[in-house]
């Protein structure tokens, strides 16, 4: 974004420590420096007597001493440029702290580049000569790979992957060439391995089309594992069971007889997921790939380039800097890198800065605060991190007291590369802390992850983000359980654009997950974003004042509280009541908690949606329970019309849309972002726009055009149908296509590849419904009786006789042949559960590729007197597993059971 502000930028002439602010004392840093010297001068003295130190640990030593001397003013460290290779971390403790009149700052000469490295280098390399190993390398490997010996340079610990968890594992030490992370050697080099098949504990293969295993041993049909038989200290990374839960394994064994890997732990997995293995000498297979091994500390790498073009490090110091309980130090300027674990690790202690840093290619997060008060993280560029940027928790929830942490006006990007799912760029926690304008682009997953007490998130930049997942946001509640108290959240003035989730299926702008409550989500601009809010079951949440541009849909509420998320309210409950929510400050700060329990606590009220600009795309969607519960209020919606000759990028068409709309308040577009400051690391600040190729299956399809709805004539029943879940010819019409539906339509109205044929009939006491579903025989099919994951069928029809807005019956049919009839639609529970009565339901899971079922639903339950002048609104649709997981007759542009967008059925005789 453009400058935020016109700032005049003095620097003064005295040198940088005169710029810090009042200071009784200078020290020096250098690379020529001595510690035995003074460090009182900023370059050695031409005898060579006297000069700056030589190391950060002796000035912090030397600063301990200045502390004692009853003088007014601080102390600056002005460290001169170069490289200041680590042999252990940089430890602050209390004693080294400042005050506010006396701080402490330690800071990058004018000018220059001062580089803390938490790594050592590697100069003497040769090429792999060893028969042995040369057998073991990929034929196109033989010859270009170069070997270093790890302990002739000093290096003994040679920790690799470690502490694997979901979502987070611990690389160990690391390879960078060039200040490049390089790439441990993998199979396959890009994407993954299938899982063809699952193994019981005897081995034997699992039939069930959905098989898990605990067993931990699974069959691949590809032949490459073979070469990884023999081999040691090899990890396999991979989403066993889940599409957003990744883990690292170690490789228990290889049987290439039979094609099965077994993993080293019991690990559950299921047919049909994916992984792929690291750390295998064999698969050292193409430039900018390396391989340890630790038992003979030999590291092997293939350079992208000539050694000789730049200098290989590998990460040794872990937490390069760490300030336990430590108060008003800050570090100016400096470049932090190729360390692992977190380059900043503070505990406790306030206001400590981090201001202009570089942190690039660290293990872990760049920065990790944990307690204390008023730290900073402030104009920072961050990048090539494992997992997160920056860490903030801070505040006691039980008090509300504060913890006033700022991350403000950084440049975060691609991050994430080591754990690629929930490290956010930025992790609010605790009470009171900030991230104002930032910008965030290329980071696999969440942008700002946040959660607890008031939090402000505010004109920040963010783009390209959540690329690796779907069910997911940019802006996104992040603990392991959401609560009602979690409120007080300010969302505002912040421009998310060109966000559209894994291979462009769709995630969200802001996600307030599962009944998280009470975020201002004000004064924000969406444009080309998948859909832009979704406020999950939550309460009080107020979207007021935003710019929605060319986004697939501008929001969405839903009231999963009163539904499949009901559990959140044992917790939630409980949790107030820890916290004695009606007793000051809880009752004083949050009032509108005190009656929550007594106001059906899980129905989302409060919400409200007013005073927005819809233009270009989709207005919202609101679940049927939830939608008498929001107030809509003064929005100007125009999805069909972009004005002549502008562009929606422009903000300059913004500022004209907002005065269409009485009462818009303006946005301060120029304000978002980073702004120019002597605190920043670098000036300007770019970044580029993610433009992954989609594959075909998520390439845009055409859409339905408007039109009437599609009425279909339900004959008579032609014989007894029996309700098995095998379709007889006999039974439906001799299964010809003629005679049934075809739904094969997505949400959006696309023609979808995979089709499910449909027959319908009816008699004097039921309607009947049969379905043919083909499905992707390389996906394993979704068994549990859990809709929106799971292969499903699903009838959804109204009454028209019911008046203008009848409730919607939603009757719905599992793979595994469960059979559920929901409220989902927004029907009172007695009507539901009527409709369910007596219902007949069976499925069969034919082949792979095929599973077929077959419903009666009695007209007494339905409420339903079948005549040839009643035109029913009803849909059908299919969940199914893939990049096409909704399939119905007619596509509503949202829920599935949105009948008055579907089609209309008539009982014919």
């Amino acid at each position: 974004m453009a400058t935020w502000q016109a700032l005049t930028i003095v620097l003064l002439a005295l040198g940088s420590c005169a710029a810090a602010g009042p200071v009784r004392a200078s020290l020096y840093v250098a690379v020529d420096g001595n510690d035995a010297w003074s460090g009182r001068l900023s370059r050695p003295n031409r005898a060579r007597t006297d000069g700056p130190f030589a190391s950060l640990t002796r000035a912090r030593d030397e600063v301990r001493k200045l502390k004692s001397e009853p003088q007014p003013g601080g102390v600056c460290v002005e460290i001169a440029g170069g490289a200041y290779p680590l042999a252990a971390p940089l430890e602050f403790t209390t004693e080294d702290s400042g005050t506010p009149e006396r701080a402490i700052e330690y800071r990058a000469a004018e000018g220059a580049e001062v580089r803390l490295i938490g790594g050592r280098p590697v100069a003497d390399w040769s090429r792999v000569a060893d028969p042995a190993i040369m057998r073991r390398l990929a034929p196109a490997a033989r010859g270009k790979v170069f070997q270093a010996d790890l302990r002739a340079v000093g290096v003994t610990d040679l920790q690799g992957i470690n502490s694997p968890g979901s979502y987070r594992s611990d690389p160990g030490l690391e390879l960078f060439f060039r200040d490049t992370p390089m790439t441990l050697a993998r199979y396959p080099n890009e994407g993954y391995l299938r899982i063809a098949d699952v193994l019981d504990d005897q081995g034997a293969v699992i039939q069930a089309p959905d098989a898990k295993s605990a067993s931990g041993r699974f069959v691949c049909t590809d032949p490459r594992p073979e070469r990884w038989a023999g081999e040691r200290d090899v990890w396999l990374h991979g989403f066993w069971v889940w599409d957003w839960a990744d883990l690292r394994v170690p490789l228990g064994g290889v049987d290439a007889t039979r094609g099965v890997i077994s993993l080293a732990s019991g690990v559950q997995v299921r047919r049909g997921q994916w992984f792929y293995a690291e750390n295998v000498l064999p698969e050292l297979d193409r430039p900018g790939e390396w391989y340890l091994d630790r038992e003979t500390s030999r590291l092997y790498f293939w350079p992208p380039t000539r050694l000789s073009a730049g200098q290989v490090v590998v990460s040794t110091v872990r937490d390069p800097v760490r300030l336990t309980d430590v108060s008003h130090i800050t570090f100016r300027g400096l470049t932090v890198e190729a360390g692992r674990g977190h380059a900043f690790v503070i505990t406790g202690g306030s206001g400590v800065g981090v201001i202009g840093c570089t942190i690039r290619n660290m293990g872990n997060w760049a920065v990790q605060v944990r307690g204390g008060t008023g730290h900073r993280v402030i104009g920072c560029d961050i990048y090539g991190t494992g997992q997160g940027g920056i860490y903030l928790e801070g505040g006691d929830r039980k008090t509300l007291t504060r913890g006033d942490h700022v991350a403000e006006n950084n440049h975060i990007h691609h991050t994430s590369r080591w754990d690629p799912v929930y490290q956010q760029a930025i992790a609010l926690r605790g009470v009171g802390n900030s991230a104002t304008h930032n910008l965030i682009d290329n980071v696999p997953h969440i942008a700002i992850g946040f959660a607890d007490n008031d939090m402000t998130i505010e004109y920040n930049e963010i783009h390209s983000s959540v690329y690796q997942s779907n069910d997911a946001g940019a802006i996104y509640t992040s603990p392991p359980d959401e609560t009602w108290s979690m409120r007080g959240h300010k969302i505002r003035h912040n421009f998310l654009h060109n966000i559209h989730g894994f291979e462009g299926r769709g995630c969200h702008g802001v996600y307030l997950d599962d009944c998280f409550s009470s975020a201002d989500i004000s004064g924000n601009v969406f444009y080309d974003v998948a859909n832009a809010i979704l406020i999950g079951g939550g309460r009080d949440n107020p979207i007021t004042n935003n710019l929605f541009l060319n986004c697939r849909q501008a929001f969405s509420i839903d009231a999963r509280g009163l539904g499949w998320a009901s559990s959140v309210g044992g917790f939630a409950t409980q949790e107030l009541l820890d916290l004695n929510y009606k007793q000051p400050p809880w009752s004083v700060r949050y009032p509108e908690l005190t009656g929550i329990l007594e106001d059906e606590p899980l129905a989302p009220k409060g919400n409200s949606v007013a005073r927005n600009i819809c233009w270009g795309g989709k207005w919202g969607w609101m679940e049927a329970k939830a939608e008498p519960l929001v107030k809509l209020e003064g929005n100007l919606i125009d999805a069909e019309r972009t004005p002549a000759g502008q562009s929606l990028t422009d903000p300059g068409l913004w500022a004209d849309l907002a005065t269409l709309l009485p009462g818009f308040e303006r946005i301060p577009f120029a304000e978002i972002g980073p702004y120019e400051s002597p605190d920043r690391a670098s000036w300007p600040v770019t970044s580029e726009l993610r433009r992954d190729p989609l594959p075909p299956a998520a390439r845009p399809k055409p859409v339905r055009k408007p039109g009437p709805p599609p009425t279909f004539d339900i004959p008579r029943l032609p014989s007894a149908v029996t309700v098995d879940g095998r379709l007889a010819a006999e039974e439906w019409f001799g299964l010809k296509p003629a005679k049934g539906l075809v739904l094969q339509e997505g949400v959006e109205g696309g023609k979808c590849g995979l089709r499910t044929r449909a027959w319908l009939a009816w008699d004097n006491e039921a309607l009947y419904v049969a379905f043919d579903n083909a499905v992707d025989p390389n996906l394993p099919l979704g068994l549990e009786a859990v809709w929106g994951g799971n292969d499903a069928v699903e009838v959804a029809l109204s009454n028209p006789t019911l008046g203008p807005k009848p409730p919607i019956v939603v009757l719905r049919g599992f793979a595994c042949g469960a059979f559920s009839s929901s409220e989902e639609a927004g029907a009172p529970s007695e009507v539901a559960r009527r409709a369910g009565e007596n219902v007949q339901y069976a499925a069969t899971v034919v082949s792979p590729a095929r599973w077929t079922a077959e419903m009666r639903l009695p007209f007494a339950s339905l409420g339903l007197d079948p005549n040839a002048d009643l035109r029913v609104p009803l849909n059908l649709a299919v969940r199914k597993q893939g990049d096409e997981p909704w399939v119905m007759w007619r596509g509503t542009g949202g829920c599935t059971w949105l009948v008055p967008e579907a089609g209309r059925v008539r009982f014919v005789r």
